[in-house]
């Protein structure tokens, strides 16, 4: 179970950077996307970049498998985190909030790289959902696990401080996309996807992080 679960955990991290950098690579090489450090420079968003030439069935190919992944893997956090603090509605509701997070990403993929109007409202609401929620849901188990704190082992409690320095970075990225929103500056395309590029790296650490926990103290059947 031990090493299940966290490879579970694991792969909700590996599999969105492996389609991510696999599909931008894929679109340099056919020359369909701008070479830049995305990170620093926001020259493409994470959809363009993975819907540019052939890499929108790379991109595809990873993460509608990955929705399923990640339903999992919240209903693997629900049972763990009811196993290590004792049953709470905040749990139930963390989980409710990954699994939608989680469908909320077929949507997008499904719509990626379809047409304007219709497809453009359900591919930005797919991704919309999809970032809120999860961040949502992370939100709750780390505050849950920080309630409990006195009754659990110290080395549960590091790890659970990078998922809060993960979660922390993803809200301060959304401040930084709403001041962007207000302001409109003259390289707010380019703002708007540095924010995109490093907010999904902190999103998808989190699981990262909860695959090196789970590997110490796994889910028990």
């Amino acid at each position: 179970m031990r090493r299940s679960a966290s490879i579970l955990a694991w792969l909700n991290c590996l599999i969105p950077l492996l389609a991510v950098t696999g599909a931008y690579s894929l679109a340099l090489y056919q020359q369909a996307a701008p070479a830049c450090n995305p990170f620093l420079d926001g020259c493409t968003s994470i959809s363009r970049a993975a819907r540019s030439g052939d890499a929108i069935f790379l991109f595809r190919g990873l993460m509608m498998p990955l929705s399923m992944l990640l339903v999992l893997y919240w209903l693997l956090q629900w049972q763990w985190l009811n196993q290590r603090i004792g049953p709470r509605r905040r749990h139930t509701a963390a989980l409710w909030l990954g699994i939608i997070s989680a469908l909320a990403l077929v949507l997008y993929t499904n719509y990626l790289g379809t047409g304007s109007g219709f497809y453009e409202f359900m591919r930005r609401t797919g991704i919309i959902f999809h970032f809120a929620f999860a961040l949502l849901a992370q939100l709750i188990c780390v505050q849950s696990l920080f309630s409990a704190r006195n009754r659990l082992p110290a080395e549960i409690i590091t790890p659970v401080r990078w998922q809060f320095a993960l979660v922390s970075i993803q809200w301060l990225w959304g401040a930084v996309s709403l001041a962007v929103d207000i302001t409109l500056p003259a390289f707010e395309y380019e703002a708007k996807n540095v924010i995109e590029w490093n907010f999904a790296w902190a999103m998808v650490g989190f699981y990262g992080v909860s695959g090196w926990i789970w590997w110490r103290h796994p889910p028990q059947p």
